[in-house]
């Protein structure tokens, strides 16, 4: 009887690994690749996008509003907005809810005015993702000034590594 307790433990808890969050990993090979253009409503009205930012590095964030390691990323790039804001860098962020897990969209909101986001929030499409080469959650993406993929980072990644990428950028503006 404990050996079928178990098996079933076994079995529930496999599902939930498909939906967990990525271990972490630096790829170069994307870098270079051109991206979709998207617009985003700033806190002050205005439609925001790529197109706004050309000369300066941007950072387009992928996650999920109920994974801790999403949230844990998100801190990490309010830090990196809070020192190279002023410098150029411009940070954009999408929930992935709306195709990952749908129950959830609706706290998108909520969680970017709890933790106080000072950058963008939007909702991903499944299109918009892929167009960022999208394979988990938390996938955080550097741009160049040119609008090209500089680096891409899955899995959750502490500032200071983010910002070995970002540094060198924020010196060439166009």
């Amino acid at each position: 009887m404990l050996v079928h307790i178990m098996i079933g433990l076994i079995y529930i808890g496999l599902p939930l690994v498909s939906v967990a969050a990525l271990a972490p990993e630096e790829s170069t090979e994307f870098d270079g690749q051109s991206v979709t253009d998207f617009a985003l409503q700033a806190s002050d009205g205005a439609m925001v996008g790529l197109r706004n930012f050309r000369g300066c590095p941007v950072i387009v964030g992928f996650f999920a509003t109920w994974c801790p390691s999403s949230c844990a990323q998100l801190i990490q790039l309010t830090k990196l907005h809070d020192k190279y804001a002023d410098q150029g860098l411009a940070i954009f962020v999408f929930a992935v809810d709306p195709f990952e897990t749908p129950e959830t969209t609706k706290d998108v909101g909520p969680l970017a005015l709890k933790m106080r986001l000072p950058f963008p929030v939007g909702g991903a499409t499944r299109e918009l993702a892929d167009g960022y080469h999208y394979k988990g959650f938390p996938t955080t993406i550097v741009l160049n000034g040119e609008g090209n993929i500089a680096r891409t980072f899955f899995g959750f990644h502490e500032m200071e590594e983010l910002e070995t990428c970002v540094k060198p950028l924020l010196g060439v503006k166009k």
